[in-house]
């Protein structure tokens, strides 16, 4: 069936802009033939900067721990992993036998792991798959549980004297810490974290683990950038930018671990199955997997491959790890988003995170139940709390956002009229943009539109933009779980993004006509008010449903 999104309504006041400014799909001009479209006038709008793009948590480890190594340690045991730690990298280690005795480990446990020049605290990372934590204290480094690890606390003083100079309420900085930086370790949801201050100093009580996000979230505030995570090594950067390399597979009844070690060859990254997670989930690494795809990104190859078979991905420790949902809801990424160009005090902040919690994945963020957090660190200040897949959806989003505003002309909150002209981004299937494209300008006040043969200030505009694709499955007829695991099949719909630029009356017409397309007949309302008050993020009459600050 055809499917029909909800628009992305972005009420922006759009100055009269040269009769290029938007290309017309049906006034495209010949193959071959360049047409030079001259930049809207610009606002003056803060300058958002690319970096950093991470804190390198290299930075938060103890200088033995970060040296990079090449270690090859298949079909390795945790003695071998213990000694190379000792031999090679000349690291004093300790090991808690009685720790690792309660959770049934031994020095024979089986370790099957390797770097690549790499720095060593990715490795003891990824032990904590197999129960197995960490900590280093005094020039030592322990071997344990990871219950043992977790437990184990120190206090750490912050001086935060600079951040309230630029501008940080304290107590509100407080509040982002505890609810971003794993929110339910905190004394106030009966976890073991605690947090005091005392002037300009705040006293945190926690494992080494949450030390290392309170102190990347503060450095992330006093320097980020368009999207800056915390604690994020440059492995998952990298990884990033591959998720948008095509590649192609064709799979048909192979292995999932044969299809995983395909992909990881193929695409040139560091590709592995969560093991202990699929034992948990009773998903058997010889599970057959039919996927045939080309030329298509990586991330949308592994968006497929995890429906078929219900699983999603992760970044983890330098791996992207192909894991359960359960899993991943419990590796979440924190990044701090400079967003001063689209709003700049309290009541604009609150309609951008609005705007972001409705247009990304709604049903994944705390107040609708699900994992995600975001909150205002202070006005142009995004901390966001997420899976990996929704921070790019956010990212997205502000790109979206920025784009719109950079072509509209400053309002003030309030002068909202049917005259004027707004632009509306309507992401629909591939083949309906393209077709609404041509028709609208016909259905919809025919000369109002920049086409041939009207004014040239005719304010309507409409430019059809490639989108990201979705992913759904199809099911066969198999009755038992197992003959709807082979039976799956990934489907991918093409999209496109309908961008239109007319008057706000002529909005509310071409609405309903995008509902009639999709349901025919059927009572529809309006395009809701809305603007970039002055210039900037608002949505007038949209009540935040939490408190913001």
């Amino acid at each position: 069936m055809m499917q029909i999104r909800t628009p992305i309504v972005i009420g922006l006041f759009v100055a009269a802009l040269p009769a290029t400014t938007f290309i017309s799909a049906q006034t495209a001009p010949p193959a071959g033939q360049q047409t030079v479209v001259p930049e809207p006038t610009k606002l003056a709008l803060p300058k958002i900067a690319d970096e950093p793009k991470a804190i390198d948590p290299s930075q938060l480890f103890a200088p033995q721990l970060v040296v990079k190594a090449t270690q090859d340690f298949s079909d390795s045991s945790l003695r071998e992993v213990v000694s190379w730690l000792q031999e090679e990298q000349e690291i004093v280690v300790l090991v808690d036998k009685k720790a690792l005795n309660e959770i049934d480990i031994s020095f024979a446990e089986p370790v099957s792991d390797h770097l690549q020049d790499a720095p060593v605290y990715l490795l003891l990372n990824r032990l904590q798959s197999m129960g197995i934590g960490w900590y280093y204290d005094s020039e030592v480094l322990y071997i344990t549980s990871v219950k043992v690890a977790q437990a184990r606390t120190t206090t750490v003083p912050y001086n935060v004297g600079d951040l309230m100079d630029a501008g940080y309420d304290l107590d509100h900085l407080i509040s982002v810490i505890t609810s971003t930086i794993n929110a339910d370790s905190w004394e106030e949801t009966g976890g073991i974290g605690a947090l005091n201050s005392l002037g300009d100093v705040l006293f945190v009580r926690h494992a080494y683990e949450q030390q290392r996000g309170v102190h990347a979230l503060l450095q992330a505030l006093r320097k980020h950038a368009r999207q800056t995570f915390l604690n994020d090594p440059p492995q998952h950067r990298a990884f990033r930018d591959k998720l948008n390399a095509n590649v192609s597979v064709n799979f048909s009844d192979t292995p999932l671990a044969t299809a995983i070690d395909q992909l990881a060859t193929t695409s040139e990254s560091d590709i592995r199955l969560d093991r202990p997670a699929l034992r948990d989930a009773r998903i058997r690494e010889r599970e057959p997997l039919t996927l045939k795809l080309a030329n298509r990104k990586l991330g949308t190859v592994l968006q497929a491959l995890s429906l078929n078979l219900e699983l999603t991905w992760i970044l983890r420790d330098g791996v992207l790890w192909i894991t359960t949902p359960k899993v991943a809801q419990s590796f979440l990424r924190t990044a701090v988003y400079d967003v001063r160009d689209l709003c700049r005090d309290t009541d604009e902040t609150a309609a951008l995170i609005e705007a972001i919690v409705s247009q990304s994945k709604p049903d994944s963020w705390s107040e609708a139940g699900g994992v995600g957090e975001i909150e205002s660190a202070k006005p142009g200040t995004l901390v966001v709390t997420h899976q990996e897949q929704v921070h790019q959806e956010v990212l997205h989003l502000l790109q979206i956002y920025r784009t719109a505003l950079r072509a509209s002309k400053p309002r003030n909150r309030g002068e909202e009229k049917d005259t004027d002209v707004i632009t509306v981004y309507y992401r629909l299937h591939r083949n309906v943009a393209e077709d609404l494209s041509e028709m609208l300008p016909m259905l919809i006040r025919p000369d109002t539109w920049h086409v041939e043969g009207n004014n040239d200030d005719s304010p309507g505009r409409v430019f059809v933009v490639a989108s990201e694709p979705d992913i759904s499955n199809l099911r066969g007829g198999g009755k038992t779980n197992a003959d709807i695991k082979q039976s799956t099949l990934s489907l991918v719909i093409e999209r496109s993004v309908l961008i239109i630029r007319q008057t706000r009356s002529a909005h509310e017409e071409i609405a309903t006509i995008i509902r009639r397309v999709k349901n025919g007949d059927t009572p529809a309302g309006g395009i809701g008010g809305g603007g970039f008050g002055g210039g900037f993020f608002a949505i007038p009459g949209l009540q935040p449903t939490r408190p913001r600050r």
